[in-house]
């Protein structure tokens, strides 16, 4: 599912801006905004295309508006590579997963795909944000 900015709920917008605004502003231990995806409705597989380079050692994921219930989620590293989180549970809006490491040394993440299912719900959609540090 891709959507551009023009296409977003402005409530879904600000809260997008102001995680990436609260994770600039953070010292460089704490968590660093990856990317953010709108879900769908129902079951999907999304992708979050990580700006680089940066180097990660761990990754975690934040749910806001609805409940998602994540199945298998990889990531990608620039330099070839893969890695299987083990996520596989619901988060609630509101509240993040822990911290996942990555193995090795630091890591240049090129993208998480995470396939998911939306806990369904009136409302505003679901909003699934990564973030590395």
């Amino acid at each position: 599912m891709k959507l551009t900015l023009k296409a977003l709920n402005p409530k879904v917008l600000s809260l997008i801006v102001l995680a990436g605004l609260a994770a600039s502003t953070a010292p460089a231990s704490a968590n660093t905004f990856l990317g953010a995806r709108v879900a769908a409705d129902t079951s999907d597989v999304d992708v979050i295309s990580v700006p680089g380079p940066a180097l990660f050692r761990e990754v975690r994921f934040c749910v806001a508006n609805r409940a998602v219930h994540f199945g298998d989620v990889d990531v990608s590293f620039a330099l070839g590579g893969s890695q299987d989180l083990g996520v596989r549970r619901i988060v609630r809006p509101g509240n993040c997963t822990g911290w996942f490491n990555l193995r090795g040394p630091v890591r240049n993440i090129d993208q998480i795909r995470f396939q998911y299912q939306t806990i369904v719900n009136p409302g505003s959609q679901a909003v699934v944000t990564a973030f590395g540090r």
